[in-house]
């Protein structure tokens, strides 16, 4: 089920995975059985809806090869030459791939999405809930209990996440970090109480199939999830995904000649572990 948490999130995973590990063109080839694996998780499926699941999922690990990964291998290879110059414009392009990415994600499984649907009972629609209200009640529970300070988690995630790039971050760009999320909002309790009215509407549309405007009323609801909100936070919402490029921009520009070397030859092997994945299609 569907921009940007539980399936979103899964999705940017797997372009996390297949463009940037070492393993990638073995992560690749997985994609498949991983999506399967996460839809099996709502309910329980009959054979025959295994397989549309298995078949869906493999048009989408070949769309992916066939139409994403030559565009993030051009990207990739322009982002050898980023610096303090640029830093801002080649964040800007790669930030604005991947959403550009998630959205033709979901417009892939919009159809499938629907003709799927056509199949579930009323005992897996009831699996559905009690899974899609588990996963909620989960989210708000860990949102609840992460100690510390959101700056300090949006501190974490971006030491994180330049290490996978082998990019160890210095004093100064951490305190650029810190500076800058003291001025983010912490949006993830209004993101899960609005992901779980979109939900809610989500399974009364499931229920309702019979209605003639079923399909219509369906595809216009997933459409949703990537402006779900009132206008107080979407504004905060883009607020903070403008703080974010900056902030990923002012780390390149202060970046050291070592940093930016080592960015480089992790780049390297990113590239060329697409280059195994589309010489062996």
């Amino acid at each position: 089920m569907k921009r940007r948490r539980k399936f979103y999130l899964l999705i940017s995973v797997i372009f996390s995975v297949v463009s940037c590990s070492i393993a990638g063109s073995w992560a690749y080839e997985r994609i498949d059985n991983y999506l399967v694996s996460y839809f099996n998780e709502y309910a329980n499926f009959s054979e025959e809806q295994q397989s549309v699941i298995e078949k869906v999922s493999k048009d989408y690990q070949n769309w992916f090869a066939k139409n994403e990964l030559p565009k993030i291998k051009i990207m990739l290879l322009q982002m050898k030459y980023i610096n303090r110059e640029n830093s801002k414009e080649f964040t800007m392009q790669f930030y604005d791939y991947v959403s550009d990415l998630l959205t033709k994600t979901g417009v892939f499984f919009e159809t499938p999405f629907v003709e799927f649907s056509d199949t579930l009972s009323q005992k897996q629609l009831i699996e559905i809930e009690k899974y899609l209200a588990a996963k909620h009640s989960d989210w708000a529970s860990q949102i609840a209990e992460d100690s510390g300070s959101y700056s300090d988690l949006v501190l974490k995630r971006y030491i994180a996440g330049f290490k996978r790039i082998k990019m160890k971050l210095t004093d100064s760009q951490i305190k650029t970090v810190v500076a800058r999320a003291s001025a983010m909002d912490d949006l993830r309790l209004q993101w899960s109480l609005h992901r779980k009215e979109w939900t809610a509407q989500l399974l009364v549309l499931l229920s309702e199939r019979s209605d003639p405007l079923y399909e219509m009323a369906l595809i216009s609801h997933l459409k949703q999830i990537s402006s779900i909100g009132d206008s107080e936070f979407k504004s905060k919402l883009k607020k903070n995904r403008e703080i974010t490029i900056e902030t990923i921009s002012n780390i390149f520009e202060e970046a050291s000649e070592s940093q930016l070397d080592s960015f480089r030859e992790r780049l390297d092997v990113f590239i060329a572990s697409i280059d195994r994945i589309l010489a062996a299609r």
